[in-house]
């Protein structure tokens, strides 16, 4: 593979376009070959591929370049491998299997030394049924890949090449405002702040947006994958380095494929201004970086937790669980049934208010209950009183059009402990507050 400067129109993750029909439809066939590993324009069909990284080099073995000073994978190398074909495994029917010593495995990785201008090279699915991928390890990254390198976006790239995908940057036939940038595809040449994206110079190692929808277009989507309640960021559970987060440090890039469940997106421990979009192939901007984290098509996340700077949260139209956090969050259910939670009184104060921009008291519900444990009265009142009780006071601003809603948990000292701004006017009741941990689905 090669670099390049071409510019890509950009892509605002605010922008609720769907791109489903366009990426499945047109997208999708526009950027994979025609001989596929189960022929001639065969798909949908899972497969299983073989693939080994100490072959010898033989005839049998294409060579376009000629290379002859090659060497076996060191065992960074051979690691992330692993990692990046199971990432493509995981939203694709493709199984790997790996064998040792067998020049007549599927896949077969080289080292090369010489000098040359590919940083790597690989070869389509063919009819001798071996698709050999050589990498330029005078390169640093190359010998030493990480997730978030470019020695590992390399490795993805040319895995993307033996599975039957082309460079999105070349199709002469996509439309003139499609995205084709590294933001959307690991098989482009072009970085992804052509399209105004910011990866604060690292790279994705695993399929993006336009990848997972080629991938399963030619294999069929792996709907085995991450079918219960799943955690991506902090917290999380999903077994994959990629999709977790453990300290404010790491730096994430990625999109989101999920089978199915209650799915929550965890940003909680960054302390950075954060746009997080729930809705289906949209973009958010995550951890300093901007349109680094993604959501495939026909994928659901159902929850989001903010961090400590002033996040923007949108829902999608199922029933959402939107938790801001600290900072002055504006949060956005967008459909559904949608519960905004607050865990500490923190989350929503007078100085740095939270304002939730389409609450709708028939659906909505503030949770309060990680506040109150279960065992406080509740009240509506037009005042606050001593009364030991936790009070909610509602004033609506008709200038500003704001409904507040001013929160005492202890009257015993009189003060406000939260305050959260509500668009339009609203006369809340006591239904449209979670008092006790609720037992539904929700939760």
């Amino acid at each position: 593979m090669h670099r390049s400067n071409k510019y890509s129109k950009s892509i605002n993750q605010q922008e609720n376009i769907n791109f489903q029909y366009e990426i499945k439809r047109y997208i999708a066939p526009s950027i994979v070959k025609d001989d596929t590993w189960n022929g001639w324009r065969n798909y949908g069909r899972g497969i299983t591929l073989s693939y080994t990284f100490d072959a010898p080099l033989n005839k049998r073995n294409l060579n376009k370049y000629n290379v002859v000073d090659v060497f076996p994978f060191n065992g960074l190398q051979r690691i992330l491998t692993k990692e990046i074909m199971q990432s493509w495994a995981d939203v694709a029917n493709i199984h790997f299997i790996e064998t040792s010593g067998h020049d007549d495995s599927n896949i077969v990785f080289y080292n090369f030394s010489e000098d040359i201008i590919p940083l790597g090279f690989a070869y389509y699915p063919n009819s001798s049924r071996c698709t050999p991928i050589y990498i330029k390890y005078i390169l640093s990254e190359n010998n030493t890949p990480t997730r978030s390198n470019f020695g590992g976006f390399v490795l993805a790239h040319e895995i993307g090449h033996t599975l039957g995908l082309k460079h999105t940057h070349g199709p002469t036939d996509m439309p003139d405002d499609q995205r084709d940038t590294q933001q959307v595809s690991v098989m482009s040449y072009c970085e992804v702040w052509y399209s105004g994206a910011d990866h604060g110079g690292n790279f994705a190692s695993t399929p993006q947006l336009y990848d997972i929808a080629a991938a399963q277009y030619l294999y069929g989507p792996n709907m085995n994958t991450r079918t219960g309640n799943s955690i991506y960021g902090f917290n999380a559970n999903s077994d994959r380095d990629f999709l977790t987060a453990r300290t404010s440090a790491d730096k994430l890039i990625f999109c989101v494929w999920d089978a199915g469940g209650m799915d929550t997106f965890d940003f909680s421990g960054y302390t950075e201004n954060q746009n997080i979009n729930l809705q289906e192939l949209s973009f958010s901007d995550v951890g300093g970086l901007t349109a680094n984290v993604s959501i495939a098509a026909d994928v659901v996340i159902e929850n989001a937790i903010g961090g400590s700077g002033n996040d923007r949260l949108w829902g999608n139209d199922t029933n959402n669980i939107l938790t801001g956090g600290g900072g002055a969050d504006h949060l956005w259910g967008i459909g559904g049934y949608n519960v905004f939670r607050y865990n500490r009184t923190l989350d929503s104060t007078s100085t740095s208010a939270d304002t939730i921009h389409d609450f709708t008291p028939d659906k909505d519900k503030i949770d309060l209950s990680p506040l109150l444990f279960g065992t406080r009265n509740i009240a509506l009142v037009d005042k606050f009183s001593f009364s030991g009780q936790t009070e909610i006071l509602q004033k609506y601003n008709a200038v500003r059009d704001i409904t507040y809603l001013m929160i005492d948990f202890d009257n015993n000292v009189h003060e406000t402990d939260m305050i959260i701004k509500l668009i339009g006017k609203h006369q809340l009741s006591l239904d449209n507050f979670i008092t006790r941990p609720p037992l539904t689905a929700w939760q």
